[in-house]
């Protein structure tokens, strides 16, 4: 799976971006490499409540289609980069495993091995790639994941099953220091006082960006520093 993307100007300017897909499908004719069209998608991610739509991508006279909505490696991505549809899927694999959880319940299993059980099969649904959408989860769809875990609390009679909330700040604790410790193309974004070598927290203009990993896991970072 080759994913291409590029920025298209405030005005509206698309050089680059067609540029850049002209430079691929040239390429691919190069290696002798077909491209199948009618699998290739085509996703504009804009904020703008009434953006202007774009002239569709062609390839060998074949128009891409235009989607709103796509799933990539597990995780479904809107041109909102909103996360309700993905919450959605993530719902219906969980409540699909509940089954088999209450199932186990009824057997009068080991409640150890009921919530291994758990965490092995729907804990991981949760985990998998939180730190990309968790963080701008809406507060409805966070409510309706925690209410997943009160459930398997109770068929597991174990309430030290983590919430949402506790997992991605697991999970981006995890992730921003396997970036801080290896080479990562982000770990020249974080910064450090010179003074105190606090890490600095990101100036963040949009709730959104806020919100997503890396500026709440320097936050993060921030405040663990200042707890010791």
């Amino acid at each position: 799976m080759r994913t291409l993307y590029s920025l298209i100007g405030k005005n509206g300017d698309e050089t680059g971006y067609r540029q850049e897909v002209s430079t691929f499908t040239n390429w691919c004719d190069l290696n002798n490499l077909q491209l199948n069209v009618s699998k290739t998608k085509e996703l504009v991610v804009d904020y703008r409540r009434s953006g202007n739509q774009l002239q569709r991508i062609e390839i060998g006279n074949e128009p891409v289609e235009q989607v709103h909505s796509y799933k990539y490696l597990g995780v479904t991505i809107t041109d909102k980069l909103e996360w309700s549809e993905h919450v959605k899927t993530v719902l219906t694999k969980t409540n699909q495993r509940m089954f088999l959880l209450r199932k186990l319940n009824s057997f009068k299993l080991d409640t150890t091995l009921i919530s291994l059980f758990y965490k092995a099969t729907i804990e991981t649904i949760f985990t998998f790639c939180l730190v990309a959408w968790g963080g701008n989860t809406t507060v409805r769809d966070m409510a309706k994941l925690n209410r997943l875990v009160r459930k398997a609390r109770r068929v597991c009679q174990c309430q030290d099953l983590k919430s949402v909330e506790e997992l991605l700040a697991w999970t981006t604790k995890r992730k921003v220091q396997s970036i801080l410790y290896h080479v990562h193309p982000l770990s020249h974004r974080v910064d450090y006082s010179s003074r105190t070598g606090r890490p600095i927290v990101i100036r963040c203009r949009t709730e959104r960006y806020r919100r997503s990993f890396l500026p709440r896991a320097v936050l993060s970072l921030a405040n663990e520093y200042c707890r010791k």
